[in-house]
């Protein structure tokens, strides 16, 4: 972790080791976008966690053209 960012506390911590893992997301920002979900609602994070959930159970990459899809192969 970053030497000018103060460590958090255990779950916050991990949080912002795995959103620092996500391409264009340097520690700072990880640490920023960490401490916004914690001041969203619950409504808010349970969203955006389904969201994420989702996007993982019902795409995949189309086996023809490589496109994102839900379905294989694609429409296109």
């Amino acid at each position: 972790m970053d030497q000018n960012i103060p460590p958090a506390a255990g779950a916050v911590d991990r949080l912002i080791q795995e959103l620092n893992r996500l391409p264009g997301v340097g520690p700072k920002s990880a640490q920023r976008l960490a401490y916004h979900l914690l001041r969203a609602s619950d409504e808010q994070t349970k969203m955006l966690a389904d969201a994420i959930l989702s996007v993982k159970q019902k795409t995949k990459l189309c086996s023809a053209c490589f496109n994102i899809t839900d379905t294989d192969p694609c429409p296109i």
